[in-house]
């Protein structure tokens, strides 16, 4: 038999063996590799990221602020170079730290250049953003709204969408004007408004109009109840042309060209749509 007091002292000098010899103790996490911390050499670490993070920054915002305002004013349009030249500046990101931040240049790894070359991305298309959008700039040409339609003046009520018509729409009795919408992200009203319809068969090939199209609304108000899908936002604009001197006759093949223009910041705006549609006998 084994009293209390002799097994707890065995158990004690059990637990001095496995703790080290005549009783060391062992340092907490020494077998699993862990490294002493140095407080001073964790410090200069945190300034170097943080050197490293605000020099990344601030020549992403810098590259962007050339781009926009020394690159994209020199060009008619958007260019390939625009995107791919700040791209590969991201290969000058270690050099940039070896001039800048020479005192930190050894506590660089390449997990550094990695996270760099990120926040360099983001950062550099995050103020691209805010450069080239309003009210800072406008790069977005001005687009139809929505669905372009034929109306009969003469009857509210008949509205079609531009598509492929038969002679029992009796097109070539009717009253008939182009109806679309105009949307900009800045000035709608503004925009300048050009519209040439061309088609085959007899008399006149070509017509055309052209305006602001603050000035093309016309008797809009008139039909505005009855022809849905033209404009869907407030900031719309409504184009109403009368179609006077067109031939709708059957068989004859028609094309419509709506050019949308404007100047923007920093080139000029175009954009272009066509319809196509054929009147079967």
């Amino acid at each position: 038999m084994v009293d209390l007091s002799t097994a707890m002292a065995a158990a004690a000098a059990s637990d001095r063996r496995r703790g080290g010899r005549d009783g060391e103790k062992k340092r907490p996490g020494g077998k699993v590799g862990t490294e002493p911390f140095d407080p001073a050499d964790h410090v200069i670490k945190e300034k170097a990221d943080a050197a490293s993070m605000w020099l990344v920054i601030a020549y992403a915002i810098l590259i962007a602020t050339l781009m926009r305002y020394l690159i994209m004013p020199a060009l008619s349009e958007p260019a390939s170079v625009l995107w791919s030249l700040p791209l590969l500046l991201i290969f000058t990101i270690p050099p940039l730290h070896k001039i800048f931040l020479s005192q930190f240049a050894d506590r660089y790894t390449f997990g550094n250049w990695f996270r760099a070359t990120f926040l360099y991305t983001f950062t550099w298309l995050a103020v691209c953003f805010i450069l080239v959008n309003p009210p800072l700039a406008d790069i977005s040409p001005p687009e139809v709204a929505e669905q372009v339609k034929l109306v009969d003046l003469d009857d509210p009520d008949w509205n079609q969408k531009v598509g492929d018509f038969s002679s029992s729409d009796n097109l070539d009795t009717r009253n008939l004007a182009l109806v679309f919408a105009v949307r900009d992200n800045i000035d709608a009203e503004g925009v300048d408004v050009r519209v040439e319809i061309t088609w085959t068969g007899s008399g006149p090939e070509v017509w055309n109009r052209t305006g602001v199209a603050s000035s093309m609304a016309n008797d809009w108000s008139s039909y505005s109840a009855n022809v849905s899908s033209i404009t869907d936002k407030s900031t719309d604009v409504p184009i109403l042309l009368q179609l006077e001197d067109i031939n709708f006759e059957s068989g004859n093949s028609y094309t419509i060209k709506i050019e949308l223009s404007q100047e923007g910041d920093p080139w000029d705006l175009v954009e272009t749509e066509t319809h196509r549609f054929v009147i079967s006998p």
